[in-house]
């Protein structure tokens, strides 16, 4: 019996924190099992973040920006893109 890996999404909601959201991207694409996809979630950040996302990972998250709703409308919406099994 052959167990298939299970695709692992990771949601990651951010507001205003490049550079702690971009350590985050980095850790989730640096493990032993890789996730099968990486979405962030822009809760409306004003500070360059999507700038920064863009340049250091242009090809290996998916970026979602919405304008400012709190954390749990960011992990929510990030939820509803995820098309991984977990």
């Amino acid at each position: 019996m052959i167990l298939e890996t299970p695709r692992i999404s990771v949601v990651i909601p951010t507001y205003n924190n490049g550079p702690l959201v971009r350590r985050a991207v980095r850790s989730a694409l640096t493990q032993t099992q890789p996730p099968y996809e990486v979405i962030v979630v822009d809760d409306g950040s004003t500070d360059g973040t999507a700038e920064q996302l863009k340049t250091e990972f242009p090809d290996q998250i998916t970026y979602h920006w919405q304008p400012n709703g709190g954390p749990s409308r960011a992990r929510n919406t990030g939820v509803r893109l995820s098309t991984g099994d977990w």
